[in-house]
């Protein structure tokens, strides 16, 4: 009966992985043509039973996750992470999943800024339906600069300005969604919203450099301590 159970817990596992090769595109497409009804498409999700929940797409969460792990993939396969990081971010799941964090703090900056202004309590029934939105358009601009870093940091002059480039036009997509959104489901003028996403962008540029810089430190003390 146990043995049944696993194969059975196996078989679910694998076409629950087979058939993110269909639904990650697709749910990458949605997002970037149509970003505003994703966003909305979270919302609606969240309402109906655990069972029934995005069964045509890809959980906002999972959708994120999966993004930052194709990112890193392309940064393997084009050697752009040829350096090793030290203590804690040696392992590989370990790097993942504090890219997974750092990457989730824009989202979850967003989420709350929605939370306070609509007078909710801040709680996590409250929080979850607006980080779920907001994951979903976060993972293309993700996408975008992992994309321009790779790229980048290649030899050539062709290969910055390309970097840059593709920096651009995913930083202005994601501005232009969330100012968007700003003027639709928080009725501010166009200049106020795309102030207030030029802002909230910052904001989160900001707190990656503080995760940064606390993944440095913890480096620091994990190498100091190895030399000891």
């Amino acid at each position: 009966m146990d043995f049944m159970n696993l194969l059975k817990s196996i078989e679910a596992l694998l076409y629950e992985l087979v058939s993110w090769l269909v639904f990650y595109p697709l749910t990458l497409w949605r997002c970037i043509r149509e970003p505003l009804r994703m966003m909305a498409y979270a919302r609606s999700e969240l309402a109906d039973v655990p069972d029934e929940q995005f069964i045509d797409a890809l959980s906002p969460p999972i959708f994120l996750f999966l993004t930052i792990v194709i990112a890193h993939l392309l940064d393997l396969g084009f050697g752009a992470s040829h350096v090793t990081a030290g203590g804690v971010f040696a392992d590989t799941r370990n790097l993942l999943m504090f890219r997974a964090v750092a990457f989730s703090l824009l989202p979850l900056l967003l989420a709350v800024q929605a939370v306070r202004q609509q007078g909710l309590a801040l709680n996590r029934a409250t929080l979850r339906p607006a980080f779920y939105s907001h994951c979903f358009i976060a993972a293309p601009f993700v996408l975008a600069i992992d994309l321009a870093m790779t790229v980048g940091i290649r030899d050539g002059t062709t290969a910055r300005m390309l970097g840059a480039s593709i920096f651009l036009a995913g930083l202005a997509w994601y501005l232009a969604a969330l100012t968007q959104w700003f003027v639709v489901y928080r009725g501010t003028s166009r200049h106020r919203a795309f102030a207030r996403a030029l802002l909230f962008v910052l904001l989160g540029a900001v707190a990656l450099l503080a995760a940064l810089i606390l993944a440095a430190l913890s480096i620091m003390v994990s190498d100091g301590r190895g030399l000891q």
